[in-house]
């Protein structure tokens, strides 16, 4: 009788054992099952939680098998605590930040989401070529969750972070804090940082705002010791960031993105001025999709004030031609072909799957190209925000202050990248079919195949009514003969000739006249200069349309003046010369 209520017993205590160790692999196991959704491109996260299941699936085989035998009593009581802990990690979230793949071992991946969700431990290094110092206050407050951290520590490199079912945000990012990290490039903008900062600080509210990142791109003296002086307020959240010399506007934008922390990145200029409210149709509409670039309207600063000047022109919207040069327009769409440059907000997620910038491009121009293609033909898109206004400081040449106090780096063709990367079957369109066959974009290439987007010609009937209604893609080609020999022109070098018009060149009406072009004042746009009124070029005014440009092009010339055949002529005379 005694040995039956002991085996009885013994049962009894081998049972309570099993569960004892093999409940926290069961309810591992029943999150996983009800939590984890594969296929239909979401995300796939069994490798998360795949290590935990196994290390507690071996401990319990084990630590059953040895310590049934002393009734689950003395070392098993502390291999127990130890599994239950793993399972309470697990239920907040932290198991990935400890075993997830992404690094060599478990210490070093917890290491990696410290680091990220306590910049105060570990100061931010930039992803430049150049060493970058960071001078970072201390955060008062680490507002990613450690598991948001580790999906930063790890995703970096990961291409198959997807949109769950149901959620705008990749899974584990989407309940963190609305937050919004502002980046500011600056080089040699001394005058100007300290505004910058302090207006956005005083018009973003304080628990949207998570931090106000300056990137210091080398500048003389540096930019830190200004912003110190300022005494600009810890509420401002500032944090700097130096390259040790100079890079370039992308790479210094690059550097900031890839530091910040905020679930949004807004991405200025460092001589902008944010009206009230400026952030508020911004943060709705990167709400409602991750995958997006939203673009102010930009108003033009009144530096004495640094305040947006009264009855000023607002821009936005941007197209680019064959050439990859990017050309202003407006219509009534809140579509945008292509971002002007500085002016821009994205999620942080977007940064780091669509990687930010092309790494190899260098100094200013054509990253705002690359970065509109790979929205809009990646699965994104490119809006404005009609009620989101910034002011922009113009380099003015009347106004000395305006004018930039650096010298940009050359040695790179930053538009025949865009070109090489993105135009497919239409990059012979570039340059009159001039770009380098053996220019090296295999990173970007890559890029396009990891996200798998769609071809260019999908960028241009998307935008069919600038690119086909507006004549750059023409309906209709000719060709231009003389009226005394009956010979048509031919492209020549630099220049033209007559030839038989069997071998005369294809003209079209979106086609540039050349600086060589054999044609008198035929459009009747000739100025007179002793006027002394001046004309309106939009942000700016100048003696003539023919002086609006000052070498930036069609996007220099609006309102009194109009682009025509590659010059900047007076609008009306222009218009009437067309009757």
């Amino acid at each position: 009788m005694v040995k039956r209520h002991a085996s009885q017993a013994g049962t009894s205590l081998q049972l309570r054992c099993v569960w004892f160790w093999f409940a926290p692999t069961l309810f591992l196991l029943l999150k996983l099952v009800t939590t984890t959704k594969i296929g239909d491109g979401q995300a796939d996260e069994l490798s998360n939680i795949v290590p935990a299941i196994g290390l507690l699936l071996v401990a319990s085989i084990g630590n059953f098998l040895a310590d049934v035998g002393c009734g689950c009593r003395g070392r098993g009581i502390a291999v127990q605590l130890f599994a239950q802990v793993l399972v309470i990690v697990n239920s907040l979230d932290l198991v990935p930040a400890l075993f997830g793949p992404g690094s060599s071992d478990g210490a070093a991946a917890a290491a990696d989401a410290l680091a990220l969700a306590a910049p105060q431990l570990a100061p931010a290094e930039a992803k430049a070529p150049a060493a970058v110092v960071a001078l970072v206050p201390a955060a008062r407050e680490a507002p990613l969750s450690l598991r948001a951290a580790s999906l930063l520590a790890r995703g970096r490199q990961k291409s198959d972070v997807g949109l769950p079912g149901g959620s705008n945000m990749p899974h584990g990012l989407g309940n963190e804090p609305e937050r919004m990290s502002i980046v500011l490039p600056c080089l040699n903008e001394t005058k100007f940082v300290v505004k910058t900062v302090l207006k956005f600080c005083e018009r973003t509210p304080k628990d949207l705002l998570q931090e106000i990142i300056v990137v210091d791109d080398g500048s003389s003296p540096p930019l830190e010791g200004e912003l110190k002086k300022a005494g600009i307020p810890e509420e401002c959240r500032l944090r700097v960031l130096r390259h040790t010399q100079p890079w370039g506007l992308m790479i210094a934008k690059q550097t900031g993105g890839d530091a910040a922390l905020g679930k949004y990145i807004g991405f200025y200029d460092c001589h902008v001025a944010p009206a009230e409210g400026w952030y508020r149709e911004t943060v709705e509409l990167l709400r409602q999709q991750p995958k997006r670039l939203v673009v102010p309207l930009i108003g033009d600063l009144d530096v004495d004030k640094w305040d947006e000047r009264t009855n000023g022109a607002l821009t936005a919207k941007c197209y680019i031609n064959f050439n990859a040069d990017f050309w202003w327009y407006d219509d009534e769409s809140d579509a945008i072909p292509v971002i002007s440059g500085g002016l821009v907000a994205t999620t942080r997620w977007w940064w780091h799957m669509s990687g930010g910038y092309d790494k190899s491009m260098r100094g200013w121009g054509g990253e705002n190209t690359d970065q509109s293609l790979r929205a809009w033909l990646c699965g994104g898109d490119v809006l404005r925000a009609k009620s989101s206004r910034i002011a922009h400081m113009w380099r003015v040449p009347s106004d000395r202050r305006t004018l930039a106090k650096y010298k940009l780096k050359g040695g790179v063709d930053n538009l025949a990248r865009v070109a090489a990367m993105w135009f497919d079957e239409f990059k012979p369109k570039f340059r009159e079919g001039k770009l380098d066959p053996h220019l090296n974009v295999s990173d970007g290439l890559e890029m396009r195949e990891r996200l798998q987007c769609k071809p260019f010609a999908y960028f241009l009937h998307r935008f069919r009514r600038v690119y086909i209604d507006g004549g750059v893609i023409p309906d209709k080609v000719f060709k231009i003969r003389a009226k005394q020999s009956g010979k048509c022109l031919q492209r020549h070098g630099g220049g033209y000739q007559l030839r038989p018009c069997a071998q005369g060149g294809w003209f079209h009406k979106a086609n540039q006249m050349h600086e060589n072009f054999p044609a008198d004042d035929f459009d009747g746009s000739a100025e007179d200069e002793s006027s002394e009124q001046e004309v309106v070029c939009g942000n700016h005014k100048a003696k003539t349309c023919a002086g609006c440009p000052q070498g930036h092009g069609p996007g220099w010339c609006h309102n009194d003046c109009i682009w025509n055949f590659g010059a900047c002529m007076n609008r009306e005379k222009f218009l009437r010369a067309q009757e």
